[in-house]
């Protein structure tokens, strides 16, 4: 308002006035004024509030986010939240700095706000984070990425198939079966093939099976008869039961009467649990 009104403003006094709201952005100051207003018993008006945080600068966007966790305060989060929103939707290069920040905090509240705010220019910070090893923060980056859901997302994602986390795993093989997103097939193919499911849970088995039904389509059906139903004679060594159960249910995701004259066979498996999986195949199959 000074700098609208005052016609007898000294050059100096004039720059200085201008320059006070990157001043407030600084971390230093903004911290302290986050932190002032955090502990505060009385605080101004909300419209004041919102007013002083429509003049920060990009500079203070990872602030912002270091912040975020740590505040008790409902409505100067709130506040905070909102100029964090502001900000990232028209800085793209500070939401980089954001996701490549040593605080971790920052970093994670980062990448849920680029979720929610699905910012696609965000994905190109988020592929070293895949390599950090923190559970939490690939879960977030999972969220987040599907949330996304760009050609550049999806690519992404497709790190998560071999990744040491069991949840981040199943969330990413699930979103990609849904997706159809064909170049994770190789990938999710080895894991059904090769052995890589022989010592994990039955949801997760469940996870991959069912995403190589829906990827390999009607390609698929000899590889999951051979594990449902055996060939070879009565002698033959026939899969365990959660391994039979799970071809069964990536049968029921290929949709093909094919596919039903399979799961027709073994629908009188001596099994309950390989029954159980080919009556649910059957209704998914509908046809």
């Amino acid at each position: 308002m000074i700098l609208q009104r005052a016609r007898e403003l000294i050059p100096e006094h004039r720059q200085a006035l201008e320059g006070l709201p990157l001043r407030l952005s600084q971390q230093e100051a903004l911290s302290q004024l986050l932190q002032s207003l955090d502990e505060a018993t009385v605080h101004p008006s909300e419209e004041e509030l919102s007013e002083l945080f429509a003049e920060l600068r990009p500079a203070a966007l990872l602030t912002l986010m270091g912040w975020l966790p740590r505040l008790g305060n409902v409505r100067v989060r709130g506040l905070v939240q909102t100029s964090a929103e502001r900000l990232a939707q028209a800085n793209v290069g500070e939401v980089l700095k954001a996701l490549s920040s040593e605080d971790p905090a920052a970093q994670l509240e980062m990448v849920k706000l680029a979720g929610r705010l699905k910012l696609q220019g965000a994905v190109d910070g988020m592929a070293s984070l895949f390599e950090v090893g923190d559970r939490t923060l690939k879960l977030a980056l999972v969220e987040a990425l599907t949330t996304i859901g760009s050609p550049s997302a999806v690519r992404l994602l497709e790190k998560g198939v071999d990744d040491s986390d069991r949840d981040v795993r199943i969330a990413v093989v699930k979103f990609l079966a849904q997706r159809g997103h064909r170049n994770a097939f190789p990938r999710v193919e080895a894991a059904v093939t090769g052995g890589n499911l022989k010592d994990v849970d039955l949801t997760e088995k469940m996870a991959f099976f069912e995403a190589y039904g829906a990827l390999a389509g009607s390609a698929g059906i000899p590889l999951l008869e051979k594990m449902l139903v055996g060939k070879g004679g009565i002698l033959s060594r026939r899969e365990d039961p959660e391994t039979r159960a799970c071809a069964a249910m990536a049968l029921g995701r290929i949709r093909s009467p094919e596919a039903r004259a399979v799961l027709d066979k073994a629908s009188q498996d001596k099994e309950p649990l390989v029954r159980n999986a080919v009556s649910r195949a059957l209704r998914e199959v509908g046809l």
